[in-house]
């Protein structure tokens, strides 16, 4: 688990706390009162680039009365329209004793057989709903396509998400490898040559057996 180290602040001064390259944010949940805290940009930029949306995060608040750690998620990341800098931040705190549902993200892995060959990975979901306890949200969800040829695909049911429960069915398709544009077109312009040739072999066929039944 990764962590990440904040300060309560007052409400406002949003801009101000900005300029000093602190990004203000707010953490909140069922069991506590939101709270307006601030976090160093730089603390949060390289929390970005290692945890995802279902990764828990140990938080620990520094305020006036002392300081207190739980576990949070992101929720909501804002960004400037123009820098896209992130400009405020909500993070969630879920009783530790109660399900939740989250979007995981996938991750891919391995070469496909078929992608080898030509064929096209074709990525159907890029994160996947689930239900289950707080401690069991996986970080990611690992696709392994290295088997997978043309024509092949990875359904729900073929996936491993430990403690918790996936909210898509079964059979869902999550990626699969197709065809590539050019190989479908070249296999229907055969199938349909191929169609023409048995026709026109029929025809000829008929036509023989005409002549030879007028002579």
């Amino acid at each position: 688990m990764h962590t990440l180290e904040a300060k309560t602040r007052a409400s406002g001064k949003a801009g101000a706390l900005r300029r000093q390259g602190v990004v203000p944010a707010i953490v909140y949940g069922p069991a506590i009162e939101s709270t307006p805290i601030a976090v160093a940009r730089r603390d949060l930029l390289a929390l970005f680039s290692k945890v995802t949306r279902s990764s828990r995060i140990n938080l620990k608040i520094q305020g006036e009365s002392g300081s207190r750690e739980m576990d949070v998620f992101l929720k909501v990341i804002d960004y400037d329209a123009i820098s896209d800098e992130p400009v405020h931040v909500d993070f969630y705190h879920p009783e530790a004793n109660r399900p939740l549902k989250l979007s995981v993200p996938t991750k891919i892995t391995g070469e496909a057989k078929g992608a080898k060959s030509g064929g096209i990975l074709n990525i159907q979901f890029r994160t996947i709903p689930v239900h289950g306890m707080p401690k069991d949200i996986p970080h990611l969800i690992m696709l392994d396509v290295t088997d997978l040829d043309v024509g092949d695909s990875l359904h729900v049911s073929d996936l491993d998400f430990g403690k918790v429960e996936p909210l898509l069915p079964p059979e869902r398709v999550i990626v699969t490898v197709i065809a590539p544009r050019s190989l479908v077109a070249a296999e229907a312009e055969a199938a349909v040559a191929g169609a023409e040739g048995e026709a026109e072999g029929a025809e000829e066929a008929a036509a023989e057996g005409a002549e030879e039944a007028e002579s």
